[in-house]
């Protein structure tokens, strides 16, 4: 269509009038809303728009966009102005009644004979997408090769949680999709984890393609980082079960790679579903492991190791537990008020993340679920001695907080990693240890904590009890640092900070002062403050042994004063 028959067709229909002709031959693609964004106008489309006023400025972006007319929805009648301004630029203006829906203007581009070639190239996809020849099974890969086949471009799947699990090329030699590949991984863009570009560098937009009975949409997001532009739509209606990367480098979409995209979302989402439910039945069945190791209900040890190595594990040789947690959760449900089936997601996408992570690192082990935390038991292999296993399970924990960052931004997660158990009869006794560490780092450290069984010292002493005798540990806090405490909470002192950093520079008072920016009277007066209100004097070992377990057990009990310091000691 040009933009002759183009107004031609709004006058008969809309009643439209011709304010300036622009190019009649001029060949018109399509029609354009005017946006904020940024693209909103592609070439040779006609910008359809609703302003008060069309100023100078916005005349002057169309016409350097190259597009060939305006149609103006409005019922102004002060408009000779805008009319002479855009014919000197050499745009056409057409206004049609604002009371005219944007849809019967879309229309015009998609009827009769060209509608029903799009119904057919619908059908056509759709029987491609949905049927296998020979019954041969779907994949999710062979999908992705039969997407690129029909769009003539290079596509790339990625899963929920940031996964490249399929990448499809129109032809054989194409090699297109490893080089969207190659482009994604250098930027580290993900779709899932969309917070990785800027907003202003991000734009999304509805493609349309129109059939005789109705419209078919996709949404289509482009990211601009550096020199570079990507493109991607998601997989699935609601929570997204996915996301198809294209390659828009050569041509933009066409109605009928619209029609394609629609179905080959429905497709993939299929597909992506079988795959998720595998996955969620086998996390049950390993889950189900990981109840019965850390109870010792699993039976004989025998039993258990037959059940591991079904799982693709061999802990015959013993195993090191690690535990990932995550912060505060049950705070976080309260304040978010999610569903249950949004609940289940994120345990799901955790569980998958540390999985995808545990396999970058580790060749033989173990994970499932457990409530709102995830459980890995490792084993030695021929890449990871015993002795080498705690300090990849600290790169591990490393790697795990950082992916669960861009995957779950409201959300952090800490780790606890145990001691390596030869005896695989230990695994109970391997989650204890990474449990305790767990709580010990979550306790002192806070949020995104990582802590080994081996770092807690005489913490684990402490913590084991204030699980047996609570009331023990809190009446030794009391006789130790409490009144501290009390005295930094009343008058914004820093007699706390001051003692811990005293006994961590091995009492030394010039280091203390350095460290605090003090003078070494100051922290000679603090100290003997404390000493009144505690009646433990730093100067003697036995009386520090005290302060630094109160210490301790003011960290595991959460008790710190609740006023930062900010005036001088009383």
């Amino acid at each position: 269509m040009n933009l002759k028959e183009l107004f031609n067709t709004l006058a008969k229909e809309f009643g439209s009038r011709r304010l300036a002709p622009g190019d009649s031959g001029r060949p018109v693609k399509g029609l354009a809303v005017d946006e904020e964004t940024e693209g909103w106008l592609g070439p040779d489309e006609v910008v359809v728009t609703a302003r008060a006023k069309l100023d100078d400025k916005f005349l002057a972006i169309v016409a350097k966009k190259d597009a060939p007319a305006i149609i103006w929805r409005t019922d102004t009648t002060i408009m000779e102005e805008s009319a002479r301004q855009a014919g000197e630029l050499g745009l056409g203006l057409f206004i049609v009644s604002p009371g005219v829906p944007l849809r019967d203007l879309f229309s015009i581009f998609t009827r009769d004979t060209e509608g029903e070639d799009l119904l057919r190239h619908s059908h056509g996809a759709a029987r491609v997408l949905f049927e296998s020849p020979g019954g041969a099974a779907a994949s999710v890969e062979r999908l992705a090769g039969k997407v690129a086949g029909l769009l003539g471009r290079s596509v790339v799947v990625e899963d929920p949680i940031g996964r490249i699990v399929a990448e499809g090329d129109p032809g054989a030699e194409s090699g297109g999709a490893r080089a969207l590949v190659s482009v994604l991984d250098a930027h580290d863009l993900r779709a899932s984890r969309g917070s990785s570009v800027e907003e202003t560098r991000r734009e999304r937009r509805d493609r349309y393609a129109r059939l005789p009975n109705g419209f078919l949409s996709v949404p289509v997001e482009r990211w601009r980082v550096a020199e570079t532009e990507v493109f991607w739509t998601p997989i699935g209606t609601g929570a997204s079960a996915g996301y198809l990367w294209l390659d828009l480098a050569d041509a933009p979409l066409r109605p009928e790679d619209v029609v394609v995209l629609y179905w080959a979302a429905r497709a993939l989402e299929a597909e992506l579903g079988k795959e998720r439910v595998r996955l969620e039945t086998e996390l049950g069945v390993r889950g189900d492991f990981v109840d019965d190791a850390i109870s010792g209900h699993h039976g004989s040890v025998d039993l258990l190791l037959q059940r591991a190595r079904y799982l693709g594990a061999d802990l015959s040789s013993g195993a090191l537990s690690v535990v990932v947690d995550i912060d505060d959760f049950a705070g976080y449900l309260s304040r978010r008020k999610l569903k249950e089936p949004a609940i289940q997601e994120l345990k799901r996408r955790l569980a998958d993340a540390v999985r995808l992570q545990a396999r970058e690192t580790f060749s033989n082990f173990l994970l499932g679920p457990r409530s709102d935390n995830v459980i890995l038991f490792v084993g030695p292999s021929a890449d990871d001695a015993p002795e080498e296993l705690g300090e990849k399970a600290l790169n591990l924990a490393s790697r795990i907080q950082r992916y669960a960052k861009g995957l779950l931004p409201d959300l952090t997660v800490s780790v606890g990693i145990g001691r390596f158990k030869e005896n695989p009869a230990s695994l109970s006794d391997a989650y204890s240890e990474a449990e305790v560490a767990l709580e010990i780092g979550h306790r002192i450290e806070g949020p995104s904590s990582v802590s080994t069984f081996e770092q807690t010292g005489t913490y684990k002493l402490l913590f084991r009890v204030l699980q047996e005798e609570p009331e023990e540990l809190e009446s030794f806090y009391a006789e130790t640092l409490a009144p501290v405490v009390s005295y930094d909470s009343r008058y914004g002192t820093e007699l706390v900070s001051t003692l811990v950093t005293y006994l961590g520079n091995d009492a030394s008072t010039a280091k203390t002062a350095a460290g605090l920016f003090a003078h070494r009277h100051t922290i000679r007066y603090r100290l003997e403050r404390i000493r009144e209100l505690t009646h433990l004097d730093v100067d003697k070992s036995e009386d520090r042994e005290r302060l630094t377990l109160g210490i301790k057990a003011m960290q595991l009990l959460g008790r710190v004063p609740e006023k930062p310091s900010s005036i001088t000691d009383r």
